[in-house]
C-alpha cells in the first residue's frame, strides 16, 4: 500500500471533493495524508486520514473580498504569502516520511513545489476548469496580474520561496498548467472546450455525498407547492449590499427564499425580513438544494456540480475570470442564466428568477446533465484513477477493494 499526500486550500469549494476520495483511499488500505491547520483537520479526520499540522500565518488587515480583478490579484499574493509561511512547517512534517504520491488541488502551491523537489509523482486536483494545450486557462490569471500593481511583489516572493526550498525555476503560469494526471471534478460534458482533453484527465465528476444537515421546506400557504429560491455566493465572497437587493427583490414574491449570506455577512444586519425570506449564516447547501428550484450564485464550481447534480437551474453571478468561465458555459448549455454583478439590481433579480422558475426546457436540459453525472463515476472512479499512477506492488488486490 502507498502513502498518499493531499495538499488543499481550506475552502470548501477546494476541500471538500478531494475528502470522499481520501475517505475511499483510506478503506482500500492506503495511508493518507494532509497538511492542515486546525480548522481543516477537523474536517479532514472523518475521512481516517492524518494530519500534518501547520500554523497559518497571521490574518492582516480586513478579509479580501474578491469583487474586481485587483482584489483578485492581491487574494493570489495572499496566497503566496501563506505558502510562504507554511512550507517550511510542512517539509518539516514529512522530512522523515515522505508521500509516495502527492494529489494537489491546482491552488494549493505547496504540492507541485515539494513534488518537484522531492522528485516524486503528483497528481493536479481541478475543483476548477482543467487546463489544456486547447484551453490554457492560466492565461487568465497572467493577464489579471498584467496590469496590477501586485505583479512585481508576487514575482519577487515567488523567486524568494523557491531559492530556499529547491524548487525548481517556476513563474505563475505554471501552476495553472496540468499536471502528468490530472482529476477533474466535472463531467467531461460540462467542461469547456472538452474535445482538447486526452487520457492524462479523468473527468469523475463531482465526488460529495450529500453534507450531513437537515433542511425542511416551509410548508406551503396554500394548496400549491411554494418554489424555493436558494441564494448563496460561497465562502469566499462577503457582499451585504447584494442580500440587501436580494431582499428587496424578492420581499412578498410567490415562494420562499432562503439565503446563505457566508461569515462575512451578520443575518441581523439585514434588518427585519418579509415572511418569505430567511437568512443565514450557512447551511447545508446539498440538502437545500434538494429542494431548491432555483439557485442564485456565484457558480464557483462546487456549487455548480452540486446545483446540477440536484438537477437547479441556476442564475450566475460571476466575480472572478474562474466563475465567469463557468457562468459562460452553464449559459452555453441551456442549464441557466447570467447578470453582471453590476446589472444584478432588485429588479433585474426579480425578472431572471422568474424567468428560470417558468422555463421547463431548462429543466430538461438538467436531467440529461444529471445523467452525465451519474456516468462519470465520483469518489470510487477518482480513487482508481489515483491508484492507476502508483506502482503494481502499492496497489490492492481486487478482494481488498470494497
Amino acid at each position: 500500500m502507498a502513502h498518499i499526500a493531499f495538499f488543499s486550500l481550506a475552502e470548501s469549494g477546494h476541500l471538500n471533493p478531494t475528502l470522499p476520495i481520501a475517505a475511499e483511499l483510506v478503506a482500500r488500505g492506503h495511508r493518507v495524508t494532509y497538511p492542515a491547520d486546525a480548522v481543516m483537520a477537523e474536517r479532514i479526520r472523518p475521512t481516517g486520514a492524518e494530519i500534518v499540522p501547520y500554523a497559518p500565518a497571521p490574518a492582516s488587515g480586513e478579509a479580501i473580498v474578491v469583487d474586481s480583478m485587483d482584489a483578485a490579484a492581491r487574494a493570489t499574493l495572499a496566497m503566496l504569502e501563506q505558502v510562504e509561511h507554511a512550507l517550511p512547517q510542512i517539509e518539516d512534517g514529512y522530512a522523515d516520511d515522505r508521500p509516495d504520491l502527492i494529489v494537489n488541488d491546482w491552488l494549493a502551491w505547496s504540492g507541485p513545489m515539494l513534488a518537484a523537489s522531492w522528485h516524486i509523482p503528483r497528481i493536479q486536483s481541478w475543483s476548477a476548469h482543467a487546463a489544456s494545450e486547447g484551453f490554457d486557462f492560466g492565461r487568465f490569471i497572467v493577464d489579471m496580474f498584467a496590469g496590477s500593481s501586485y505583479l512585481t511583489e508576487f514575482d519577487s516572493l515567488l523567486a524568494t520561496v523557491r531559492e530556499r526550498h529547491g524548487v525548481p525555476p517556476l513563474e505563475l503560469h505554471d501552476f495553472y498548467r496540468p499536471a502528468e494526471f490530472n482529476l477533474v471534478y466535472q463531467p467531461k460534458a460540462f467542461h469547456v472546450h472538452n474535445e482538447t482533453f486526452d487520457d492524462r484527465y479523468a473527468f469523475v465528476g463531482p465526488t460529495n455525498p450529500p453534507a450531513p444537515g437537515d433542511f425542511t421546506p416551509p410548508s406551503p400557504s396554500s394548496s400549491e407547492e411554494t418554489p424555493l429560491v436558494y441564494v448563496a455566493l460561497g465562502t469566499i465572497i462577503s457582499d451585504p449590499a447584494f442580500f440587501h437587493r436580494c431582499v428587496r427583490a424578492f420581499s412578498d414574491q410567490p415562494y420562499h427564499v432562503v439565503m446563505s449570506v457566508g461569515s462575512g455577512v451578520d443575518p441581523a444586519s439585514l434588518g427585519p425580513l418579509p415572511r418569505n425570506i430567511e437568512a443565514h449564516r450557512s447551511v447545508p447547501q446539498t440538502a437545500v438544494l434538494a429542494h431548491a428550484d432555483a439557485f442564485v450564485t456565484h457558480t464557483g464550481m462546487n456549487s455548480t456540480m452540486e446545483a446540477l447534480a440536484a438537477g437547479v437551474p441556476m442564475l450566475a453571478l460571476p466575480r472572478t475570470p474562474e466563475t465567469q468561465t463557468t457562468a459562460d458555459r452553464v449559459v452555453e448549455l441551456g442549464l441557466g442564466h447570467t447578470l453582471a454583478p453590476a446589472d444584478a439590481t432588485a429588479d433585474r433579480l426579480r425578472s431572471v428568477v422568474a424567468d428560470l422558475l417558468a422555463d421547463a426546457s431548462i429543466r430538461q436540459r438538467l436531467t440529461a446533465m444529471q445523467n452525465e453525472i451519474r456516468k462519470a463515476g465520483g469518489a470510487p472512479v477518482a480513487a482508481d484513477a489515483v491508484e492507476a499512477r502508483l506502482s503494481p506492488s502499492q496497489r490492492p488486490s481486487a478482494s481488498a477493494r470494497r
